[in-house]
């Protein structure tokens, strides 16, 4: 029987230990992601000032309705076609500049391909704020190097890049996609090098050319790796504010007032904390629709 009971004590022991092993880390994603998560979705259905934090009046829906209410900017207008437009162009432009370069430096006849794969994740570890100057400097119309160089082959009016409402988001589109392109280079290049070797030579030896090597072997091993590019890709722009914030805060005339943004000025620079915690929601609401079109997409793919 007292064997019988330790061989029971054993089992229990280590158990109790192992959950006293996670306690702390699972304390600090308790306290810095799921608790965060609750007290915003339970914020949302409350008017709160942030000069009055602690003073909440239960409204319901209203600070929903109050979202798409609002004159300007309008969200159906302004902000979802901006945040559309950024997040749409910056996935494209990251997924296939990404996989360009993961094909790139997977050739075998490039020299020195650990430098070049350390030169292109550079972008990524660098902070998006100094990212946002540095593209600041270069788009400024009197000293930037953009125009030095356009009126260097003769143009006498180069473009007032982040002040002109037709060029703004593209400009910023383009300095996200230069610091975000890293992040789809380094999963597309896992992708690659999961793929057998023996599979390309056996390919060669049937006479496949390089094309029908990427359309028949290359881009369908290479689905899984795309579609988890394309979920974490889409979350991570669909939340970017410390870029847009830097380079135009939202202008000119709203044209780069993206959801995040809208967030942002809502909660803390009007003191709309149930506003902006609604806007939140919705903006998990929008990652969530995102992410399961991409999931039924890789059903999809894998029924082909």
């Amino acid at each position: 029987m007292k064997s019988k009971a330790n061989s029971i004590r054993k089992p229990l022991k280590e158990s109790t230990l192992g959950y006293l092993l996670i306690l702390p880390a699972f304390l600090i994603i308790f306290f810095m992601m799921i608790y965060p998560f609750f007290e915003t979705f339970r914020m949302s259905f409350f008017r709160v000032s942030l000069a009055d934090i602690r003073h909440e009046t239960f409204v319901g829906l209203r600070n929903f309705s109050k979202i798409f209410s609002n004159d300007w900017p309008n969200f159906f207008h302004d902000i979802l076609p901006n945040t559309f437009y950024f997040v749409g162009g910056s996935i494209i432009l990251q997924l296939f500049l990404g996989l360009f370069l993961a094909i790139l430096v997977n050739q075998k006849w490039l020299k020195g391909r650990e430098i070049f794969r350390a030169i292109f994740i550079l972008p990524w570890v660098t902070s998006a704020i100094i990212i946002s100057i540095s593209w600041n400097f270069m788009y400024e119309p009197r000293l930037g190097i953009l125009n030095y160089l356009l009126r260097t082959i003769g143009i006498s009016s180069p473009p007032n890049w982040l002040n002109d409402p037709n060029l703004a988001m593209l400009c910023i589109i383009i300095a996200n996609v230069w610091h975000g392109t890293a992040f789809s280079f380094i999963m597309q290049t896992a992708g690659l090098q999961s793929i057998p070797e023996n599979i390309y030579e056996a390919s060669a030896v049937d006479g496949a050319v390089p094309w029908q090597r990427f359309i028949y072997i290359t881009f369908p091993l290479m689905k899984p790796f795309i579609i988890i590019n394309l979920i974490l890709i889409s979350m991570y722009t669909m939340n970017v504010f410390d870029m847009i914030y830097a380079m135009t805060n939202g202008g000119p005339l709203y044209k780069t007032e993206v959801v995040s943004l809208f967030m942002y000025h809502q909660a803390f620079e009007y003191g709309h904390m149930g506003l902006g915690s609604a806007i939140a929601v919705l903006i998990l609401l929008i990652n969530l629709l995102l992410t399961l079109l991409y999931m039924k997409l890789n059903r999809e793919w894998a029924e082909v």
